[in-house]
């Protein structure tokens, strides 16, 4: 009987060995069984057994939580299956973006989980050239209102400087104006840089909240020439996720872009911010020309696009961004009543 065990468990070994993905058993935090993919995949040796190591020596701390939280789901059996995206550190401390997903593994003597790792590094190069194209794109098509911002004050602070050159006394009422006008072309061209700048994918608690106000600022000109009204209706309290500002943002662009080009003359675009027991919630309607129903089922996939002159990049991305922060898009549309996007995300708790 022992015999028959020994060899069972040296075939299931084997077995596991030959499997493409790296695979840990947890006891605790503590690596108890590594395949020869994760060897490879940490220590770049698949001979180098990992086993006796805490897991923690190859994620970042401030990283800890989400696995201790999804740790304490499976070895309490509130869940059978979790699985979280973040990026682990190798033994020569090469960060490597992965996906991991964590089961039961059944025991007698002890609660062990097992950790399955897939290297989505490839993957994530694809999206970040994508979501990058898209931002240009956006960008593009945005200049002109920008532009606009950008000039209004200019014109203004020219025009007092005018004022100065005509007078010998120097006029403090003159420079608050003109120092209020740098500090918003300062503020528009920060946010406009700070969103096309490539940066690598960086997870932390943000505000919701700010996000919106930050981008409708990059289309308050564009509105008002388009005589749109946007309405932001928040309860005024902070909306805490877990996510990328710079992606999340653009979310927000595509679809607040979206909702203008969709509005031909007067219009309104809503934007509300509530909060559930688990979840932040966002709504984003418009009044423009809605989705026709038989196009509905191709809403975010590659290049379908309606417009004469889109890459049917925009919701694609919109979708992915959502989904690599846990969240859910649901559309409702009506034919010339407009459109609503509903957003959530899993909330956190504020440190």
């Amino acid at each position: 009987m022992s015999s028959n065990s020994n060899s069972t468990e040296f075939d299931f070994k084997k077995m596991i060995d030959l499997v493409m993905d790296a695979i840990l058993i947890l006891s605790g935090d503590e690596i108890v069984y590594s395949n020869r993919a994760a060897n490879r995949l940490l220590s770049f040796d698949e001979h180098t057994s990992l086993c006796g190591l805490p897991i923690g020596m190859f994620v970042d701390p401030l990283d800890m939580p989400l696995i201790h939280a999804s740790l304490n789901k499976i070895c309490c059996r509130q869940s059978d299956t979790e699985s979280v995206q973040l990026s682990i550190h190798s033994s020569n401390n090469v960060q490597i973006p992965v996906e991991i997903a964590l089961f039961y593994f059944p025991d007698e003597d002890q609660s062990l989980v097992q950790l399955t790792i897939r290297d989505v590094s490839n993957r994530k190069e694809a999206e970040e050239s994508m979501i990058q194209s898209e931002k240009l794109s956006v960008i593009g098509e945005l200049s002109a209102g920008i532009l606009h911002e950008i000039r209004n004050p200019l014109t203004s602070i020219k025009g007092f400087l005018q004022l100065m050159q005509t007078t010998e006394k120097l006029n403090q009422d003159y420079l608050d104006i003109i120092m209020r006008e740098i500090e918003q072309i300062e503020k528009i061209t920060s946010e406009l840089l700070y969103f096309t700048k490539p940066k690598s994918e960086h997870f932390s608690q943000v505000d919701l909240s700010n996000i919106v106000n930050e981008t409708l600022q990059l289309f308050e000109s564009q509105a008002v020439n388009l005589n749109t009204q946007m309405i932001l209706d928040s309860d005024g309290a902070s909306h805490f996720i877990l996510g990328d500002k710079t992606q999340l943002k653009q979310v927000f662009v595509n679809l607040i872009k979206n909702a203008l080009e969709a509005i031909h003359g007067h219009g309104t675009i809503t934007i509300r911010l509530t909060s559930s027991e688990q979840y932040e919630k966002v709504l984003i309607q418009d009044t423009g020309s809605g989705i026709p129903q038989h196009i509905f089922n191709n809403l975010g996939k590659s290049f379908f696009t309606t417009k004469e002159t889109g890459t049917g990049l925009g919701l694609m991305v919109t979708y992915t961004i959502v989904k690599n922060h846990k969240g859910t898009v649901n559309v409702t549309s009506k034919e010339h009543c407009g459109t609503t996007f509903h957003l959530s995300f899993p909330k956190v708790t504020t440190k």
